[in-house]
């Protein structure tokens, strides 16, 4: 997994969510790649828990897409 995977992410998200939503709960959010993993950190706890119930299964699928195109 390569250091643009969350930016890359971000984006995509950003094109499919209202801005509000976008800027209320993934700009926030800090991303690492450690271990060919990504580590998203969030603000604050509320957040996290937000993120994980409405956006993590999306975030997961995107980052799937991602890998595949660089296996491509």
């Amino acid at each position: 997994m390569h250091d643009q995977v969350w930016p890359e992410c971000l984006a995509k998200l950003k094109e499919e969510l209202p801005s509000q939503q976008y800027n209320t709960w993934l700009r926030p959010l800090q991303g690492e790649c450690l271990e060919n993993a990504l580590h998203l950190y969030a603000p604050n706890k509320f957040v996290l828990d937000w993120v994980k119930e409405k956006f993590l299964n999306r975030i997961n699928e995107i980052l799937s897409e991602l890998s595949l195109d660089q296996q491509a």
